[in-house]
C-alpha cells in the first residue's frame, strides 16, 4: 500500500511508520514535528515564524510542491482534526482535497478535541482532567485549553474531518469511550499506541534493590493536565515514612535519548494522576521493565480482554491522599511486588503494544476500508 501519514502525536505515528515499512508498504510521514518533540518526519510543515503571518503560506507552498506524495495515496492517516499548523479553515479544506484525491482517509483520535471535552463534562469516562467525584474540576485552568476547542471555526473544522473520514481510531481506551457514540461507532477502530521494544540485553527487571529509584519527569506547564506532581508527593510522603527506603528524582527538560537513560535506571516512573490507561510515556518505561505510576483502570484491562497481567500502580483523583498513599506502599514494599510488576510491564508491552504488532492491526484495518 501506499500510505501518507500527516501529523504526529508523540512519535506515534513515527513509531507506526516503522512498522509499515517493516511490512513492505511504501510510508511517507509529513509533519510539524509535534512542537518540542521535534519528531522526524519526510515532509517538514513546521510553521517558521521569522515569516510572520506569511508563515502559514509557507506551509501551503510546502504542500503543493509535494503535492504529488499527498495524491494518490491507498490510505492518508491524520493525525487529529487539526493535522498541519494552520488555522481550522485550511484543515477543513485540506481534507476535503485528500479526500478527493486519495482513496481511504483516517482520522486518529488522539488528543483535545471538542467531542472529548464534550464527554468528559458529562463524566466520560467516569475521571480526566477535567473531571472527577462526579463534577466538573480543574476548570479554571483548563479554561483556555478547553475554549480553544470550542471557538466556532474549531468545532465546524472537526465535524466536518469526523464525519468525512473513512474511519476513526482512538488510541486510549478513554478517547474510545467518549467516541462510542451512535454517530460514530460504526467506523470506530481502538488501535493500541504502538512502542519499539529494546532488545533484551538493554531490558531487565526492576525492583530488586534495597532502595527503590523513584523518576518524576516534570511539564510545569501542563501539571494541570498531567498531575505527576500530585502523585510525587503520595511517593514524597511515603519516602518519610520509609526513610532510606526511596530515592525520589525530578527531572525537567531533558532531551528524549538522555530521559531515556534516566528511565533505564529508575525501577518506577510516576505518570499521570488523571489517565485511565497507559501513555506513551508509561509504555516507554514499562517496556524498559520500569514500573509505571499512572493509569491502569480494570475495566481497561477487561475492555482488552487481558485476565492475568496487572502491571501498572493505579491511583486516582477520586481516591484520598491517604488511599493513594496506600496503595503506592501496598505496591511498593511487599518483598518482591516491584520485581513482579516490572517482569509483568514488560510482557504487557510485548503482548499489546509492540509496533510491528500494531502495525499489522493497522494494515488490517486499512485493508479492510480498501474493500468497501
Amino acid at each position: 500500500m501506499r500510505i501518507l501519514l500527516l501529523g504526529e502525536a508523540s512519535y506515534l505515528q513515527n513509531t507506526l511508520k516503522k512498522g509499515l515499512l517493516a511490512r513492505g508498504h511504501r510510508v511517507v510521514l509529513a509533519s510539524d514535528g509535534n512542537g518540542w518533540h521535534n519528531s522526524p518526519r519526510d515532509i517538514d510543515l513546521r510553521r517558521n515564524m521569522r515569516w510572520g503571518k506569511l508563515s502559514g503560506i509557507v506551509v501551503l507552498l510546502k504542500l503543493l510542491r509535494h503535492l504529488s506524495t499527498i495524491c494518490g495515496n491507498d490510505i492518508v492517516q491524520v493525525h487529529n482534526y487539526l493535522f498541519v499548523p494552520l488555522m481550522p479553515f485550511w484543515n477543513k479544506w485540506i481534507f476535503r482535497f485528500l479526500k478527493l484525491t486519495n482513496k481511504k482517509v483516517v482520522k486518529g483520535c488522539w488528543g483535545d478535541d471538542p467531542q472529548i471535552f464534550r464527554m468528559q463534562a458529562q463524566g466520560v469516562p467516569r475521571y480526566s482532567d477535567t473531571f472527577w467525584n462526579g463534577q466538573p474540576q480543574n476548570l479554571e485552568a483548563n479554561h483556555e485549553r478547553i475554549a480553544e476547542q470550542m471557538i466556532p471555526s474549531a468545532q465546524d473544522c472537526w465535524h466536518d474531518v469526523t464525519v468525512r473520514s473513512d474511519a476513526l481510531v482512538p488510541c486510549l481506551y478513554e478517547y474510545y469511550l467518549c467516541y462510542d457514540t451512535p454517530m460514530y461507532n460504526s467506523k470506530l477502530h481502538y488501535l493500541p499506541l504502538p512502542m519499539e521494544i529494546p532488545t533484551d540485553g538493554k531490558v531487565r527487571v526492576k525492583g530488586q534493590d534495597a532502595v527503590i529509584k523513584v523518576l518524576v519527569g516534570l511539564q510545569p506547564n501542563r501539571e494541570f493536565i498531567k498531575g505527576a506532581m500530585r502523585i510525587a508527593h503520595f511517593v514524597e510522603v511515603l519516602a518519610k515514612r520509609h526513610s532510606g527506603k526511596i530515592d525520589i528524582r525530578y527531572v525537567e527538560g531533558v532531551p528524549y535519548d538522555e530521559y531515556c537513560d534516566m528511565i533505564d535506571e529508575a525501577d518506577v516512573l510516576v505518570d499521570q494522576f488523571y489517565s485511565y490507561t497507559p501513555s506513551m510515556n508509561s509504555l516507554a518505561a514499562m517496556a524498559r521493565g520500569t514500573v509505571a505510576i499512572g493509569g491502569g483502570e480494570e475495566e481497561y484491562y477487561r475492555f482488552i480482554g487481558e485476565r492475568e497481567l496487572r502491571p501498572i500502580i493505579n491511583v486516582s483523583p477520586e481516591y484520598s491522599d491517604q488511599e493513594n498513599v496506600s496503595i503506592l506502599e501496598k505496591a511498593f514494599f511487599p518483598q518482591g511486588n516491584l520485581a513482579k510488576l516490572s517482569a509483568q510491564s514488560i510482557d504487557f508491552v510485548r503482548k499489546y503494544h509492540d509496533y510491528h504488532r500494531v502495525a499489522e492491526q493497522y494494515e488490517q484495518m486499512y485493508l479492510e476500508l480498501l474493500k468497501i
